[in-house]
């Protein structure tokens, strides 16, 4: 790029708020359900407020570098051999997570979309469109992301909108349950549809003002953690907790179950399940880039081009791996626990070494 710092504010939360609204959207208020019933809504808030923290962590200390990436100064704090040894970790947790991903698009697509079509066929075209997508630049990348965030947001907050009349308050209560192991399981589950926030990382050295990446942090998740709690709420509230549990897709009945005025507006769910395509997109055009970008930084190879065609095979693979829709949702979940170990325990490292360097004077502030 021949001017540097031309990523706004605004387009950083951009990227993080259409990345986080993904393809967990759909099955969502069923798994918060689970874990807190009638207080699903809580749940979901206590995991945005879980993925604000460990996303504080991270991204306060990479504001005191506003010049380089994690993965460069990182090799200053921690020593190249054990930074690239993180940086590995990483990578893999990302490349998994597509291949993950976009198995579960593939599950819903050719269960709700695309009865007839190989499911083969669905999850190598997403991957396809993510790879030519993931050539790109990030500034073209933030581009992109920008392009699509107010179709996603306000498209489905229209649909959670009209879905609010069908709500009865009484399936709502009780309004708050004594917290248990369950809701806090629930709420650690949350928090793993916020970890593409990471990609910030990559973000804060063009950022036009690199000090407010948290501010562009805490405005993307907080913004993405109010549709997905807003979600829930219009789902128990139209269906009930148990009900709720019995739905595979929540999301997507609560959608059918909207209609605006009398024969205008009485099947959402085809504009919402358009919509939750290119959501979709957007998450895993994300976690491709991200992987990609990682890969040729270990490589050293001049750019992500190459590096973006390598892992295409690599992501297919792992995607078909689990035999059923249950078997994804398993290895999710262990991904997930794997990912908040690592960015917890990555911050949480950093910033030790940091302040102690820092207290020597080695490391500049």
């Amino acid at each position: 790029m021949n001017k540097p710092r031309q990523i706004t504010t605004l387009r950083a939360v951009a990227v993080m708020s259409s990345t986080i609204i993904g393809v967990g959207i759909l099955s969502f208020p069923r798994y918060m359900t689970e874990a807190g019933n009638t207080s699903a809504p809580f749940v979901a808030l206590s995991g945005v407020l879980i993925s604000f923290i460990i996303y504080w962590l991270l991204v306060s200390l990479c504001q005191r570098f506003p010049q380089e990436t994690l993965f460069v100064f990182s090799r200053r704090l921690i020593g190249r051999p054990l930074a690239a040894v993180f940086t590995l970790a990483i990578m893999l947790l990302f490349i998994v997570l597509t291949g993950l991903t976009v198995r579960q698009f593939g599950d819903v697509a050719t269960t709700v979309l695309y009865k007839k079509t190989p499911i083969e066929a669905t999850i190598f075209l997403m991957l396809l469109i993510s790879l030519l997508s993931s050539r790109r630049n990030v500034l073209k990348f933030s581009y992109i992301h920008s392009f699509y965030l107010p179709l996603i947001v306000g498209s489905i907050l229209v649909t959670i909108l009209i879905s609010l009349k069908n709500v009865d308050m009484l399936n709502l209560q009780p309004v708050l349950m004594a917290p248990g192991v369950k809701f806090w399981n629930g709420a650690r589950q949350a928090t793993y549809l916020f970890q593409s926030s990471f990609v910030v990382v990559l973000l804060i050295p063009l950022m036009e003002k690199p000090n407010h990446a948290v501010r562009a942090g805490a405005w993307a998740i907080f913004m993405s953690g109010a549709v997905y709690v807003l979600i829930v709420i219009a789902s128990v509230g139209m269906f009930g907790a148990e009900e709720t549990k019995l739905l595979i897709y929540p999301t997507l009945e609560m959608a059918r179950s909207a209609a605006f005025g009398e024969g205008f507006l009485e099947r959402l769910d085809a504009i919402f399940i358009i919509i939750w395509v290119i959501s979709v997109f957007t998450t895993i055009y994300t976690t491709y880039y991200i992987s990609a970008y990682l890969l040729h930084k270990l490589l050293r190879l001049r750019d992500q081009r190459m590096a973006s065609s390598v892992l295409l095979p690599v992501m297919f693979i792992l995607a078909m791996l689990p035999s059923n829709v249950f078997e994804t949702y398993r290895w999710s979940l262990h991904l997930g626990n794997a990912g908040m170990i690592m960015m917890l325990g990555y911050s949480l490292l950093l910033w030790t070494v940091y302040l102690i360097r820092r207290h020597g004077k080695k490391v500049p502030s």
